[in-house]
């Protein structure tokens, strides 16, 4: 595969994952789809460093593409872990133990339901 076939198959991948992860708050299925696309992007993504430089840059348009979708779609993926921490803080607590940060990473209060100091 050329370099522009393997740039445009990156991008219709994102294209679906953006779709998936908007849809993936109402679909129970949508997060093992979404790992699937995840694992066909690394492979294309492999394919793709294996190519050289040279044969890469006269696609600025599709890079720049792949960038934005990039972009557009961990701010989703951030949005959707933020919704589901929301959601998770008004059925079971305010303040509960274990929230997730908007980088994804895992906070933990001193004092929650199970914690607190007696």
């Amino acid at each position: 595969m050329n370099a522009q076939e393997l740039l445009n198959q990156f991008i219709e991948e994102l294209k679906k994952e953006n779709k998936l992860l908007i849809e993936s708050v109402k679909e129970k299925d949508a997060s093992s789809r979404l790992m699937e696309i995840v694992q066909r992007k690394e492979e294309i993504l492999r394919q793709i460093l294996s190519l050289e430089k040279e044969e890469v840059e006269p696609y600025q348009e599709e890079l720049q593409l792949i960038d934005e979708l990039t972009e557009r779609n961990k701010s989703l993926a951030v949005n959707n872990i933020e919704f589901i921490n929301d959601i998770f803080d008004a059925i079971y607590a305010a303040n509960s133990p274990t929230k997730y940060t908007k980088d994804g990473n895992i906070t933990t209060s001193k004092e929650g339901f199970f914690n607190k100091k007696v």
